[in-house]
């Protein structure tokens, strides 16, 4: 369209992630309102230079750092209007997979735009990043008419401009898949070999490939995208991870196809620093080596290395060549094929759980053997366990996330210590659901298992506030009641201990007094009684309380970051330990705030998505559930001379909304932005804000948020750490050690 046919203006679009999805859509969408789109132009070093210097992580992957380009070129060309939306789900295509989310970066890196680029405030630009429910037609057009009715559009425009732009999405879904079609046919027809150069949509980027398909063609091999070909596909269910993003479900099918073709071979790219990449890559593996079919996978980042890459596809062509005979079937892989333990046979098995918080793993184990399970809570100490994570490197991809590594090495070392019987024991993993990695915990866990020996051990999915009768681990009323008790001492008694045992006059008094209350506390979670449990919450904070303490002050620093680091102190270098006896206090917000957070999640969901009503009622009852424990908590820290009641989640829910969506919600989401938030507002502005190398969400609201908090509250002195089995403790010790001299400067 023209500028002078576009009688609403220019929109910009940005050429990145998953704009190679949805453009077609948005194209005819804006069209159709009379806008004129101006796309930016194909990725190339220059456009990685140009928004390189605004990048605020060096572990994102390479199409996530070329969006900053992809923008500056958009604003420097003089647009004026930026559309880049935040899409947590694509449509469902796949039968049969478990979801269709988009991954952590693709959904939310507008707001990492929106935080870090100063060119789009300094340049008065309009930056639109909603988020949207691209995956429901009907609330789409609800929520795009209240993002663009001050552009003096009606509904029934928007409805028929969103009927316009699936057509152009369904034309150029359609020329893809009958070009797909054609080149299957002439594979069959010639004998060439083609190869499915598989892996995201914004991988055919040319800047992002390095060109691999050309590579691939010049050896005499046809190329295939994966979105040509997956539609032929049929995955044999149900795989090891949960089929949950809706990229990865088109990948599987691809390989399914692949693995029952003679002529088709795959090429899997995948990004340095994608975690999701990393469970991608092993259950494609999984679905190839059942025909012999080679995997071959090819990591890509911003350097080139087309040298190895010819090497690599001259291997696979050699292979190719070299095979003589049909490929012969092999045995489908054992992982995850045992049978899973219910009801009262759960009971008599050995359960073993791997650490999550040394403070209240504790209660949770007393609450599961009250209750007859024979629950078991795995303990790691930094320093004596550090093997942990070599064992788990062994059955673990190295690009998984950290935690991974630990919980996978922590089971198979207990496992082979001979301490357990193989055939009554089981395993429990903490099932999270959403978009984060930690959903396929459960997959990894059944894999590493069954390499280590142990596929004969059930692994057993544990959701605490699924009151569900199918789950091998039942979580009664009763058994749920307790949970929540233990939840509620173990955020106290840390809460207490770390703000008291910095000053204890009697050296050890504070952890003498923490021992006696954990052991009363065991036995209340047992008992389950109320008036208990009321009693001791009182009795904790009054002991605490009215310990002898020294008259002196010292800095504080918060402790935030992904849940399992920031608790496991072999997750996390024993990082409470390094800095207490660097002579500060610490503070470590609890765990109750975070399972609230995902439930007002629903909040947002209810409103800007597609999320049911009752759902969102569900949600608000687990609210007013866990409220109702930790209620004479608060009053109790209330009423102390020395302690703070957690902050209300409503609180930091707008407090974090004034920076970022609440539409954040992978992994921590929005609550660890509102987390550093609540600790510099209550005069904690020395914060290190921990997380495993690469995780995805939290490039997005722990060090994508660093900056803008750093601009709105001058004084804060805040750090990101990495941590990883490869990870250099020099190197974290030293970015402590900075932020502490800063932390002493300024007390």
């Amino acid at each position: 369209m023209s500028l002078k046919e576009a009688k609403r203006g220019v929109i910009g679009i940005p050429r990145v992630l998953n704009m190679y999805e949805n453009y077609p859509f948005w194209f005819g969408f804006f069209t159709r309102l009379g806008f004129r789109v101006e796309l930016s132009p194909l990725s190339s070093r220059a456009i990685y230079e140009a928004g390189m210097d605004t990048i605020p992580s060096e572990t994102l992957c390479y199409p996530a750092k070329l969006v900053h380009g992809h923008i500056a070129h958009l604003v420097h060309k003089g647009i004026k209007t930026i559309f880049y939306p935040c899409l947590p789900y694509e449509q469902k295509e796949i039968e049969g997979a478990d979801d269709h989310y988009n991954c952590p970066i693709v959904t939310s890196y507008p707001e990492i735009i929106r935080n870090n680029m100063d060119i789009l405030r300094d340049g008065n630009i309009l930056f639109l990043s909603p988020f949207l429910p691209y995956n429901d037609e009907g609330r789409l057009v609800q929520r795009l008419f209240e993002e663009f009715k001050n552009f003096g559009v009606t509904q029934e425009e928007i409805a028929a401009a969103v009927g316009r732009g699936r057509e152009e999405a369904l034309k150029v879904k359609e020329d893809l898949q009958r070009k797909g079609e054609e080149t299957l046919q002439y594979l069959e027809r010639t004998g060439t070999t083609g190869v499915v150069l598989a892996g995201k949509p914004y991988h055919l980027d040319p800047e992002v490939n390095h060109r691999i398909d050309d590579m691939i063609t010049d050896l005499g091999m046809a190329v295939l995208s994966v979105n040509a070909i997956c539609h032929s596909g049929r995955i044999e269910r149900p795989l090891i991870f949960i089929d949950q993003w809706m990229y990865q479900s088109r990948l599987y099918a691809a390989a399914a196809l692949v693995a029952a073709s003679d002529n088709l071979e795959l090429v899997q790219l995948n990004s340095f620093g994608c975690g999701l990449d990393a469970i991608a890559l092993e259950q494609v593996r999984e679905i190839l080596k059942k025909s012999r079919k080679i995997h071959t996978a090819v990591k890509i980042d911003e350097m080139s290395k087309r040298g190895i890459f010819k090497i690599r596809l001259r291997s696979l062509k050699a292979a190719v060549q070299e095979r003589k005979t049909p490929p012969a079937f092999l045995q489908a892989d054992q992982a995850g094929k045992a049978e899973l333990p219910a009801g009262e046979t759960a009971k008599k098995h050995k359960i073993l759980l791997y650490q999550l918080s040394p403070f209240h793993d504790q209660f949770f184990e007393a609450a599961f053997k009250s209750s007859g399970y024979d629950l078991e809570v795995l303990s790691a100490v930094p320093g004596e366990d550090r093997d942990i994570a070599d064992e788990g490197l062994k059955y673990v991809n190295n690009d998984a996330c950290y935690p991974a590594v630990l919980i996978i090495g922590q089971c198979v070392k207990a496992l082979r210590a001979g301490r357990y019987d193989p055939d009554n024991t089981s395993v429990a993993v903490y099932h999270t659901g959403g978009m984060c990695r930690a959903t396929n915990y459960i997959g990894f866990m059944k894999k590493g298992l069954a390499a280590a020996g142990f596929a004969n051990i059930p692994v057993i999915p544990f959701s605490p506030t699924a009151l569900d009768g199918d789950q091998a681990l039942k979580m009664t009323p009763a058994l749920l009641r307790k949970f929540v008790m233990s939840l509620v001492y173990g955020d106290l008694l840390m809460q207490v201990l770390h703000k008291v045992r910095p000053y204890e006059k009697d050296k050890g008094a504070a952890n003498r007094l923490y021992e006696k209350w954990v052991e009363r506390c065991k036995g209340s979670v047992g008992n389950g009684g109320e008036a208990e449990f009321a009693r001791n919450i009182y009795g904790i904070v009054r002991d605490f309380d009215s310990l002898a303490i020294r008259g002196i002050t010292k800095p504080r620093v918060g402790v935030v970051g992904e849940i399992f680091v920031k608790y496991h102190p072999l997750g996390n270098n024993n990082i409470v330990q390094i800095l207490e006896d660097s002579g500060v206090e610490i503070i470590v917000p609890g765990i109750m705030n975070y399972l609230l957070y995902n439930a007002y999640d629903s909040d947002f969901k209810y409103k800007k998505l597609a999320w049911s009503k009752q759902k969102l009622l569900a949600d608000k009852t687990v609210m007013g559930l866990l409220e109702y424990y930790r209620k004479d908590m608060k009053k109790a820290l209330r009423s102390s001379r020395r302690f703070q009641a957690p902050p209300e989640l409503t609180e930091m829910a707008a407090a974090a909304g004034e920076i970022l969506s609440l539409g954040n919600q992978a992994g921590e989401g929005w609550f660890l932005t509102g987390e550093m938030l609540e600790q510099i507002k209550s005069g904690v502005n020395n914060i290190v804000c921990v997380q495993p190398f690469a995780c995805l969400a939290n490039q997005i609201t722990g060090k994508g948020m660093i900056k803008e908090l750093k601009r709105r509250y001058p004084k804060a002195n805040i750090i990101p750490v990495d941590y990883d089995a490869g990870a250099s403790e020099v190197n974290q010790l030293n970015r402590i050690k900075l932020m502490l001299a800063v932390a002493f400067e300024n007390a």
